[in-house]
């Protein structure tokens, strides 16, 4: 086996076989797009796709939410691009969730001003470039974009970035190992989106009566909140960062919205002096979002299935302590993380621009479930197996992503070697 033996650059150690030098040694184009004038709405009736940088998702973009004229293109000075081109996002690069984004055009397509088109040369493909400008976009924003409020980059910039080229063969084989590992993520989410979709489908029909269970057929009754339990308050007036590291738990209003079940494993650990302890967190409590920006996240719903000592809840939430013994409360929580529950909620959420829960009126609210325990703990238990079906596919699916982000670490640094 021949040994690797590195050189020193600014992006660290590459193996001395390896060219190292800026983007305009290596690419070719740089070509920024435009937007036509929307004043003349014909502009925008045409055929012609026209790609946003929010469309850059390191994807390939085989059509395009807006497409202009011919007379618009013309007007505009805009490239049709071939298929195959490389595009990054050059502007709003202060924003982590921008840094970094880029697509492949499966068709010709202009682009606007936001985007930086980037063609493939005799010395490096832009499949290469792909992966390459993922691993150190960070470093490259924070060390070359230009701007005081928002971060961006130029045609001329990208051209000065600095770059490693392996040979082109070895260029091409780092592209397929990372993109055969990229497909087994795109496999697993395509899958979770799928089995997503099936539970969306058997909670509204599940959880609205549409479809019984074999052996079920009591009809369904109306109850208020108020018969069925009690709410309580978080611990007001602090973030889990405020408490300071300690032995209590604390539930943040992200665990509720993100979570059907809370996850036990992600609650942060604080310190709640003793006068500050009251209404702990029990097991088979119901937590609610009762405040937020965002109306679709007021009234989102979770299930506290464990038993923790010392559990608390943040101020933006509140409990519901179910005490009828004809209520399951995991019925009760999936009931309102379903379609039928969001809009149950939305209608009872106050405000313009923060949205509330007020829970007086959630108590004296009223929905449908069925009259027997048994059919709820029923209906309860399918969507819970469906929803750790979902959890097992997204774990191995992170898993999968953790060895990709290895495999882009080792090939993209010379560590390891396809040769």
């Amino acid at each position: 086996m021949k040994e690797t033996k590195f050189k020193d650059t600014e992006l660290g150690k590459i193996p001395e076989e390896w060219d190292y030098g800026k983007f305009e040694d290596y690419l070719d184009k740089f070509s920024a797009g435009a937007t036509p004038y929307r004043g003349i709405a014909s502009n925008f009736i045409g055929t012609i796709p026209w790609v946003s940088s929010g469309e850059l998702n390191y994807n390939y973009i085989t059509d395009t939410r807006e497409h202009i004229s011919q007379d618009a293109q013309k007007s505009t000075h805009l490239t049709l691009h071939p298929k195959g081109t490389f595009l990054i996002a050059i502007t709003g690069l202060e924003a982590a969730g921008t840094r970094g984004r880029c697509a492949f055009i499966e068709t010709p397509a202009t682009t606007n001003q936001s985007c930086l088109a980037i063609y493939s040369t005799e010395k490096m493909i832009v499949e290469y470039l792909f992966w390459f400008y993922q691993q150190w976009s960070d470093y490259l924003a924070f060390n070359f974009s230009q701007g005081s409020k928002q971060q961006s980059f130029t045609a001329e910039i990208v051209k000065k970035l600095p770059i490693y080229a392996p040979s082109l063969s070895e260029q091409q084989r780092i592209a397929s190992a990372l993109s055969d590992a990229d497909a087994l993520v795109a496999e697993l989410d395509a899958l979770i989106e799928k089995k997503r979709a099936i539970m969306a489908g058997t909670m509204q029909e599940l959880l609205t009566g549409k479809r019984r269970l074999q052996g079920f057929s009591e009809p369904w009754v109306e109850k208020k909140f108020c018969e069925v339990g009690t709410t309580y308050n978080g611990l007001s007036g602090k973030t889990a960062a405020d408490f300071g590291h300690g032995t209590s738990k604390y539930v943040t209003f992200v665990n509720v919205i993100y979570n059907a079940v809370i996850n036990p494993t992600i609650l942060d650990s604080v310190d709640v002096s003793p006068k500050e302890r009251q209404n702990a967190v029990l097991k088979e409590d119901l937590l609610l979002n009762t405040s937020s920006e965002t109306p679709e996240e007021v009234g989102m719903c979770s299930y506290m299935a464990a038993s923790i000592p010392n559990l608390y809840l943040n101020s933006f939430c509140f409990g519901f302590r179910v005490s009828n013994k004809d209520v399951c409360p995991l019925f009760l929580s999936y009931l309102l993380r379903s379609a039928t529950g969001r809009s149950f909620m939305l209608e009872l959420a106050q405000g313009s621009t923060r949205y509330n829960l007020p829970k007086r009126k959630f108590l004296q609210s009223a929905i449908l479930l069925p009259s027997s325990l048994a059919e709820q703990r029923a209906i309860a238990s399918i969507l819970s197996d469906m929803d750790a079906e979902i959890a097992e596919l997204e774990a191995k699916r992170d898993k999968y992503k953790e060895v990709r982000q290895g495999m882009m670490q080792q090939l993209l640094t010379g560590k390891i070697r396809l040769i």
